[in-house]
């Protein structure tokens, strides 16, 4: 069984390294259009139509993107008021309890934004500028939620196969 869940834990940490290195690449055609936008805006008096819409769906992007990532290695930000409750079987079952709640929350957000994707894609719901069809950009964000609540419940069976201890916050490739 631990075989299989290291594999598994393997595999989803392959997907996720994939939704955020297409984070970066969203992020750096953010950084291009912010300078398109400034160079054109100030030396041309001509900003780019529609900069703002692009914003608002670059943004969304990086953010939806990177949940798996997070979700997988634990990249959340902590703040260790009581720090006996990251440590020992403590630790442990505030993970186990942590993790299960994730897990609902972003199947339940997950299943929300899907109803959206589909009822914009039956409106043929469009942004306000550029008329960018918003069916697959949530579609995509539908996605990747439920690839971090995936990436979640494989670092709750991580945690389950090791009782009384929490497994490396950050895995060998590190970051």
């Amino acid at each position: 069984m631990r075989d299989t869940v290291k594999k598994t834990e393997r595999l989803v940490d392959t997907a996720s390294l994939f939704l955020a290195n297409m984070a970066a690449v969203i992020l750096l055609g953010l950084v291009a259009l912010t300078c398109v936008d400034v160079i054109g805006r100030y030396f041309f008096a001509s900003p780019l139509v529609g900069a703002v819409e692009l914003v608002r769906l670059c943004m969304a992007g990086i953010i939806f993107f990177s949940f798996p990532f997070m979700f997988l290695r634990n990249d959340h930000i902590i703040v260790d008021l009581i720090p006996l409750f990251r440590r020992g079987w403590i630790g442990w079952a505030t993970a186990i309890v942590t993790l299960g709640l994730t897990i609902v929350v972003a199947y339940y957000i997950g299943d929300r934004v899907y109803d959206y994707a589909v009822r914009a894609m039956e409106d043929g719901d469009t942004t306000e500028y550029l008329h960018i069809p918003r069916w697959p950009i949530v579609g995509f964000i539908t996605l990747s939620i439920f690839v971090a609540a995936f990436c979640a419940f494989v670092r709750l069976l991580s945690i389950l196969m090791t009782p009384g201890t929490l497994p490396d916050e950050h895995h060998e490739e590190g970051i």
